[in-house]
This record gives C-alpha cells, sequence and structure tokens, in this order.
C-alpha cells in the first residue's frame, strides 16, 4: 500500500523548515509478505459498492503463490514509474478507530488488516498490496464500507506526536470482483498537503490495494489510476476463481 517515497522525502523537508519532525509514505520496493523473510512486486484497487455478507464457507483460503500471482508487473505500471527502493511502514495513525482502516489499506504494515499473508511492492508514483484472510474475514473488513468513507469525512492523524487533519471521500471506480471500492486521503501536514487516491478490489478471500499520489489533492484521479486499478482487478480475478 503504500505511498510514496518522493512524497515522503517532500513532505520531510518542508515540515523540516517548519519544525515539524515528520515522515509520511508506505511500503517498499520490494514486496513483503506478512512473513519477514519474503518479499515480491506489487499493485493493487479498490471497492465500488457496499461489501455484502457472503454465504458461509463461501471463501477460500489464499495462497502465497496466489497473492505473488496478483502483483502488477514492471511492464503492467505506466511508464516511467520506477520501482521505489526505500521504505517507510506508516502513515500515521488516526484518532478515530473507524477511519484507521483507510490508512491500513495504504500502509505496508506485517499482519495488515488481520490477513494470513501479504505481498506488497511500490513504485514511485504509487504502491500496491494484496492480502489474503481465511475465510470470510476479508467480507466482513470491508463491510460497511461507503458508510465509513461517509463518517470519516473528516478525522485527524497523528504523526509523530504530531496532528494533522484528513478528509476522506469516495471515487467512483467500475465494478470489478466480488466488491470494488475507491476514496481520495487528503493530509494536511501543514505547509504539505498531500493526496492519495486509493482502490481496492475484493475477490472470496483476497484484497487486492492500490494507492498513487495526486499531483492535485482533490482533483479527480488520472487517466493512469483508472488503467492501472483496470489491471489490478483483472489480475485478481485471473488468480482467484469463483
Amino acid at each position: 500500500m503504500s505511498v510514496s517515497v518522493s512524497v515522503r522525502r517532500t513532505a520531510a523537508v518542508a515540515l523540516a523548515a517548519s519544525s515539524l519532525l515528520f515522515a509520511a509514505a508506505c511500503g517498499g520496493s520490494d514486496s513483503k509478505s506478512d512473513k519477514p523473510a519474503e518479499k515480491d512486486a506489487t499493485a493493487s484497487s479498490a471497492p465500488s459498492a457496499p461489501s455484502a455478507a457472503a454465504p458461509a464457507g463461501a471463501a477460500k483460503s489464499v495462497t502465497e503463490a496466489q497473492l505473488k500471482a496478483a502483483l502488477l508487473a514492471a511492464n503492467e505500471v505506466p511508464a516511467g514509474w520506477k520501482a521505489d527502493p526505500e521504505a517507510d511502514d506508516s502513515v500515521g495513525k488516526a484518532d478515530n478507530g473507524d477511519c484507521q482502516k483507510f490508512l491500513d489499506l495504504m500502509q505496508s504494515q506485517p499482519a495488515a488488516l488481520g490477513a494470513t499473508a501479504r505481498q506488497t511492492s511500490n513504485f514511485d508514483n504509487g504502491g500496491q498490496q494484496v492480502f489474503g484472510f481465511e475465510a470470510d474475514k476479508a467480507t466482513g473488513y470491508l463491510n460497511g464500507f461507503d458508510a465509513t468513507v461517509a463518517k470519516c469525512a473528516s478525522f485527524n492523524v497523528d504523526m509523530d506526536g504530531e496532528k494533522a487533519p484528513a478528509t476522506v471521500k469516495p471515487l467512483t471506480v467500475d465494478k470489478a470482483g466480488d466488491e470494488a471500492h475507491g476514496y481520495e486521503l487528503v493530509i494536511d501536514a501543514g505547509p504539505v498537503k498531500m493526496g492519495f487516491d486509493n482502490y481496492v478490489v475484493r475477490k472470496g478471500a483476497a484484497l487486492s490495494t492500490f494507492s498513487a499520489t495526486t499531483k492535485q489533492p482533490g482533483a479527480a484521479p488520472s487517466a493512469d489510476f483508472k488503467t492501472v486499478t483496470a489491471t489490478v482487478a483483472k489480475k485478481l480475478d485471473q488468480v482467484i476463481k469463483g
């Protein structure tokens, strides 16, 4: 999930000038799984309709091989996107627990979201994470997603002891997988306002998420965002059958 390291560097320079010690970004160029030794390359997507409860036993657990196969390859991202060689695993902590999931879907944390397995990789303009869950826990995690977006229209993010106002608004995305959602997260860190377009798609017991930095927070997502999220959804659909 994942925030571009270039954004973190920009924010760190600006905030240092304002006597704020801060670094915001997620994920590394090498993909990671919840098992520290495993690494790979990735990309992801976000849901567009509220999740519905799946029938008991409908979703099968996801393997590491499936997660790796769902990652974006270097030739599947826009020209000029480079693998991000650094990792910074935290965007911050929301002051409202319900809003934390919008940060968790972006930042690469061990066992994030309660997943049993994870693969992730970042490029300088965006990053992907793919999560595998047991049975129907992926469905439960996204249950009521759209309502939570509305509830978290405005909240605060604690970044190294500094509070930064944040907003979340829905993004319209194409239907995909069993459900797909989109949202924009904007964090106002004093001299720097950072925007991230996010996509989450679920297929069975797997979630694939993709985050891209925005050039202008509040503006419509770029054409690249729609192209990459379509690929994210297609790859997950190919890997997770049924």
